[in-house]
């Protein structure tokens, strides 16, 4: 067992932790809103080749993640078991990234899907070299079960803070409407302007939080000094442990679920704000910013909200719940034909009204799982008697991925069956068309958040628990 670390945080070690986010608010805003579409509008790959390089990219993943986390468990330096690989990610992070959104001119389609297996692959892999020893720290900070709630919350609004920049910067400065390009996303040439700003912003942010938490390394726990060699057979092992946990179990399924189907919801958002409710690319920019502020107010209340609802779960059911009610509420509005007519400003508003007040659940159930994920990590000490954060983490790595990889899948699946062509208009597109894509995004997402629900449900480690496990840990 190990000796309890330190519960009190100065706000400079939190908000330098948190700032680490936003890369991957960056990267996930990233993936899930504009891939999809930049490969199958602009660049004309089709919507199965899009959905098997990702595919493809998701099962190097769920090789990848655990061996990162293993690895980073065991690992002995003087900068401690995280801060070397944080440091060690920034700058092949920020190079994937780049080179994801900017392919070379020419290429056929089959070169353009070897270039989006290819980057798709090394930019989520070295994400996971930075982010799953980041995201471990939130167990290492803290051992304080409101504390490690608090970490997950502010990393939840810089999250948001990252998102927000995409939106922003990305609708308002880099895909503006031409002449040539009255739809801006639909501008090539706007794609590595955009990649190279984003990857700086990687960059930076991943400098920071490994620099900014860099002297909290020696309160750190360093783990088990007769833990065995790093191999592949211990993280098999390791992962059969965590498996072997039901709460474990439920958490990553729960993530898992979610992100497949917020993965769908933002993939298909710029198709149905445009197609469906046909707002104008300046309207659907006003209305992306509104929603991650929607995420940043939830996860600032994750916090309050925990002292009320004593149990995790509680609160992550209900974050789910508040998610599939106003996020669908307009579009199954728009099916009984009690929404306002498609362009009409009143629908317009509903669906950023919508939008923000969904986001709010976002926000909440995200740091709930981070936060779930840390109390895990001592139900394991409890058992095997080793920190294995990484592990965890790895777990909940790929569990966030998925808002850029599954989703993508299945959204990749729904443009085909919808027989959604390139270059797309409200004058070209079937109204059959249009219909496919509103039972996905609206019965569908219910449909999804519900079996979300079920695997959250079997989540079973109390607060009550947790106390008696930290008190045990902590030799009391």
């Amino acid at each position: 067992m190990t000796a309890d670390i330190n519960n009190v945080l100065t706000w400079r070690v939190r908000f330098m932790f948190a700032v680490g986010q936003i890369p991957e608010g960056v990267q996930s805003t990233s993936f899930g809103f504009f891939l999809l579409f930049f490969y199958n509008q602009v660049l004309g790959l089709s919507g199965f080749l899009a959905s098997l390089a990702i595919v493809i990219a998701i099962v190097v993943d769920a090789i990848s993640d655990p061996i990162i986390g293993a690895w980073s468990d065991g690992f002995r330096h003087r900068w401690g078991r995280r801060h070397p690989f944080m440091y060690a990610g920034a700058i092949p992070f920020a190079l994937c990234f780049y080179c994801l959104f900017a392919p070379p001119e020419v290429m056929t389609e089959i070169q353009t899907f070897l270039w989006l297996v290819s980057f798709a692959v090394l930019t989520r892999t070295t994400q996971s070299v930075y982010s799953i020893p980041h995201t471990s720290l939130t167990a290492e900070l803290s051992t304080d079960y409101q504390e490690r709630t608090r970490l997950s919350s502010l990393r939840g609004v810089l999250q948001s803070v990252g998102m927000l920049m995409v939106f922003l910067i990305g609708l308002q400065v880099f895909f503006e409407g031409t002449p040539e390009f009255p739809n801006g996303q639909l501008n090539p040439a706007a794609y590595p302007q955009f990649a190279l700003t984003f990857a700086l912003i990687i960059f930076a942010g991943v400098v920071l939080t490994a620099w900014g938490t860099h002297s909290h390394i020696p309160h750190l726990p360093q783990g088990n000094q007769e833990r065995q060699p790093f191999s592949l057979r211990q993280v098999v092992n390791e992962a059969l442990m965590a498996f072997s946990l039901r709460s474990f179990r439920s958490v990553v399924l729960t993530g898992v679920l979610f992100g497949m189907t917020m993965g769908m919801v933002s993939a298909l958002s710029i198709y149905l704000g445009t197609l469906y409710f046909e707002f104008s690319l300046e309207l659907i920019g006003l209305s992306f910013p509104a929603s991650v502020l929607g995420s940043f107010i939830g996860a600032g209340l994750a916090t309050p909200l925990g002292r009320f609802f004593t149990e995790k779960k509680t609160l992550l059911i209900s974050g789910l719940l508040w998610y599939a009610g106003w996020n669908t509420l307009p579009i199954i509005l728009s099916l009984f034909g009690l929404a306002p007519e498609p362009g009409d400003p009143a629908l317009f508003y509903l669906v950023m009204i919508a939008n923000a007040i969904c986001s709010m659940g976002i926000g909440v159930l995200t740091v709930m799982m981070g936060s779930m994920i840390s109390d895990i990590t001592d139900q394991h000490e409890e058992r095997h008697g080793d920190r294995s954060e990484g592990i965890y983490f790895a777990a909940s790595s790929f569990a966030a991925k998925a808002i850029g990889g599954f989703g993508i899948v299945i959204s990749g699946v729904v443009v085909d069956l919808a027989g959604i062509q390139r270059s797309a208009t409200v004058e070209t597109i079937d109204p059959a068309s249009l219909t496919t894509l509103a039972l996905a995004m609206g019965p569908g997402v219910l449909c999804m958040i519900g079996v979300t629900i079920i695997a959250a449900s079997f989540y079973d480690l109390s607060a009550a628990e947790h106390a008696r496990i930290r008190s045990l840990l902590a030799g009391d």
